[in-house]
């Protein structure tokens, strides 16, 4: 097995990561806006909805169009805010190539390389530890790395679903609601359980990435801003001042080019 460190291009790939998923979360808020009801039904009758984001209430007498339901979140929130889908499409759709792209570069290295070690369960043992470590993490004390790897057991199992599964599932239920897949391949739609359904789903893929990135930035916090900020920076738990400086400019910067 090679020494699971932290190369560059993996530190590369992250800050590219966190730089299209920024993109895709906000200008996804933005074509939520347009319909801000999700359904798990492809019918969308009103009132069927399971969620809403809107306090608009429709007329019962009258006819109206989804022109009318449409919401103008503030461009704090989406991106470009204030009822612009087309250029929230185009946003979204731009970052989801470059998002893509960056993945597969990251998972061809990852198997060239051999790094897919740090995500492989080689034993069932890893989920009883991986339970252990989070009653470790409830105790207020860090638990132990496992054994020759970077990570300790909770922390391979959350990596490795959310590369191996949240993500490719994410793509798969956002193609599933283009129109022109659908008439393509209307089987693949049918998958999901039609357009309606996948939009629910990628929905809650969104709240799964959501609590995934609030648990990351917080266990960085917990084991240590600097030497963690560090490892993605210079490879290696070295200049944690250092590291945070670059990390918090990173971050203000990143907040401007929004």
């Amino acid at each position: 097995m090679p020494e699971l460190d932290f190369p560059a291009w993996i530190r590369i790939t992250h800050v590219m990561n966190i730089i299209f998923v920024s993109l895709l979360i906000r200008s996804g808020m933005e074509i939520l806006a347009t319909h801000p009801k999700l359904y798990w039904n492809d019918d969308s009758r009103p009132g069927s909805e399971w969620a809403r984001f809107t306090r608009k209430t429709m007329p019962k007498d009258k006819l109206y169009d989804t022109l009318d339901e449409e919401e103008s979140y503030s461009s704090i929130v989406s991106m470009p805010g204030h009822s612009q889908l087309g250029l929230g499409r185009h946003w979204h759709f731009i970052s989801v190539i470059g998002w893509i792209l960056c993945g597969l570069v990251y998972i061809v290295l990852l198997f060239a390389t051999g790094e897919w070690h740090r995500f492989w369960p080689y034993s069932w043992q890893v989920f009883p530890q991986a339970v252990k470590d989070i009653i470790t993490y409830l105790r207020f004390e860090l638990p132990p790395a496992l054994p020759g790897e970077p990570y300790n057991a909770i922390q391979k199992l959350t990596y490795g679903a959310v590369v191996f599964i949240l993500a490719p599932f994410q793509i798969a239920t956002g193609a599933a609601q283009s129109p022109a897949i659908e008439a393509r391949f209307p089987w693949y739609v049918r998958l999901f359980g039609g357009r309606q359904w996948a939009r629910s789903l990628h929905f809650l893929t969104l709240l799964a990435f959501l609590a995934f990135i609030a648990v990351h930035v917080f266990m960085v916090i917990v084991h240590g801003f600097g030497e963690e900020t560090a490892k993605m920076i210079f490879g290696e738990g070295i200049y944690p001042v250092t590291a945070s400086v670059i990390t918090i400019a990173f971050l203000v910067g990143l907040v401007i080019f929004h």
